[in-house]
C-alpha cells in the first residue's frame, strides 16, 4: 500500500517543483535542499538558509526563556550551512513577530542572547524586521560563502554507502518530552536532555571537514529524526535506505531516562527529531578515513538499490518528526 503524503510533505513538494529559476545562471541550488547556492565570484559561492521558531508549534512559553529561543534560532540555521559542507557563516537578518502584551524586558534579554551568539559563533546581524504578531515567532536567515571543498547535497547517495551520523541522537526529543510532561525530579536527574533540546550544536566543524575531505556522497542536517532523514535522502537519490543504529549511539543519559520510562531508546534515537547532528552516506571504502577524521562518527544504516527507507531490527511504532501538528 502506498503511504499517504502529509500536508507539510505535499507543500514542500509542490513548492520545489514550481519554484524553479531556470534562467537565472546565478542560481546553483534552489528549493529542495537545507540551502539555497548562489554564485557569488570566481571560486565563491553564497549558501542561504532561513529557519523559524513559531510559538505553539516549536515551543510553549511556559518552558522558554528569551534566551533559549535566540540560541536555538541560532545554531538552527547555522546547522543548515554545516550540512552543506565547506561552507564558512557570514552573517544574518534576525525578524520576529511580537504579541502586544510582550515584555519589553523580554525582547531586550533576546536581543542581548542572540548578539552573544552572533559572537560566538563569528557572524554578524546585517538587519531585520519587527511587527506584531498573535504568537510570538522569530525567524532568521543566515548566509555563509563556500571554501575549497564542493557543496554536498542530498543527492548523491548510491547502493553500497554506507549511513552515519555524527551527533547525539534522541536526545533533544527525550528533553522537549522533559519538559512539556515530565516532573521536577526528572528535570532535575536529567539536565542534559533538557539543554540538548534548546542549545543544539551546529556541526560546523565536522561539515566543513566533510566538505573539504570529499568525504560524503549525500548529507542533511538532523532536524526531523534519523527515520525521516532516511526517507528523504532515499527519495532524493532514489536509493533504498536501511537505518540500523547500535548501542553505541545511545548517549548514558537517553539510556536512562528512556529505561525510566520503559521505552526503547531506539524509539527517541529513530524518530526524535530536533537533535541537528549531520546525517550522511558514504562509499565503504572512506570508512576508515572517516573514522580517523571524525572518531565520533557512527555507522547507522546503508544504503541499497531499491526505494524507500526502512528500519532494521526494530519492532516498535516510528512516528517521524512532523511540524505541522
Amino acid at each position: 500500500m502506498k503511504k499517504k503524503k502529509s500536508g507539510e510533505a505535499r507543500l514542500l513538494e509542490h513548492i520545489e517543483k514550481n519554484f524553479r529559476f531556470p534562467g537565472d545562471r546565478r542560481l546553483l541550488l534552489g528549493p529542495g535542499d537545507d540551502c539555497a547556492v548562489l554564485r557569488h565570484a570566481k571560486g565563491r559561492d553564497l549558501v542561504i538558509t532561513t529557519d523559524e521558531i513559531v510559538e505553539g508549534t516549536h515551543y510553549l512559553p511556559r518552558f522558554a526563556s528569551p534566551e533559549d529561543l535566540a540560541r536555538k534560532l541560532t545554531r538552527i540555521n547555522l546547522s543548515d550551512l554545516a550540512s552543506m559542507g565547506d561552507v564558512k557563516p557570514v552573517s544574518c537578518v534576525v525578524g520576529s513577530g511580537l504579541r502586544g502584551d510582550t515584555p519589553p524586558e523580554f525582547t531586550i534579554r533576546f536581543m542581548k542572547a542572540l548578539k552573544a551568539e552572533a559572537l560566538r559563533f563569528g557572524i554578524s546581524i546585517a538587519g531585520g524586521n519587527l511587527s506584531r504578531a498573535r504568537e510570538n515567532h522569530f525567524y532568521m536567515t543566515v548566509w555563509g560563502e563556500t571554501g575549497r571543498g564542493k557543496i554536498v547535497t542530498r543527492y548523491g547517495a548510491g547502493p553500497g554507502d554506507l549511513l552515519f551520523n555524527i551527533g547525539p541522537l534522541g536526545l533533544a526529543a527525550a528533553g522537549l518530552e522533559i519538559l512539556m510532561r515530565g516532573s521536577a525530579a526528572e528535570k532535575k536527574r536529567f539536565p542534559g536532555l533538557a539543554k540538548a533540546f534548546w542549545r543544539p550544536e551546529p556541526m560546523l566543524a565536522a561539515g566543513a571537514l566533510i566538505g573539504r575531505e570529499g568525504l560524503a556522497s549525500a548529507m542533511l542536517d538532523n532536524s526531523d529524526g534519523l527515520a525521516r532523514c532516511a526517507a528523504i535522502i532515499s527519495e532524493l537519490s532514489r536509493c533504498r535506505v536501511i537505518v540500523s543504529p547500535g548501542e553505541a549511539v545511545c548517549r548514558p543519559e537517553l539510556r536512562a531516562y528512556s529505561a525510566s520510562r520503559a521505552r526503547p531508546w531506539r524509539q527517541y534515537a529513530i524518530s526524535g527529531g530536533e537533535d541537528y547532528g549531520l546525517v550522511f552516506t558514504a562509499p565503504p571504502g572512506k570508512l576508515e578515513r572517516i573514522k580517523k577524521l571524525l572518531p565520533a562518527a557512527d555507522v547507522v544504516g546503508r544504503v541499497e538499490k531499491g526505494s524507500g527507507a526502512e528500519i532494521d531490527n526494530f519492532n516498535g511504532k516510528i512516528k517521524s518528526f512532523e511540524h505541522f501538528r
